[in-house]
């Protein structure tokens, strides 16, 4: 499960609580956490958006057939 948040998310206290629970339940986690940032950040075209949506390229170029 690949997870992007911002501290100034909305969701992120929830956000938090899923990644914990998926990774008790063994789901394999990779969560990306920036301070200051809002729950949209990844489309944003900031360094942090343009980085995070490399992160999400690649992950998606890793399950192509």
């Amino acid at each position: 499960m690949l997870i992007f948040t911002g501290t100034h998310d909305l969701y992120h206290p929830d956000i938090v609580t899923l990644a914990n629970k998926a990774a008790r339940a063994g789901v394999p986690v990779e969560m990306h956490v920036r301070n200051g940032l809002q729950h949209n950040y990844p489309m944003l075209p900031t360094p942090e958006g343009r980085e995070a949506c490399g992160i999400i390229a690649r992950a998606v170029a890793g399950f192509a057939i």
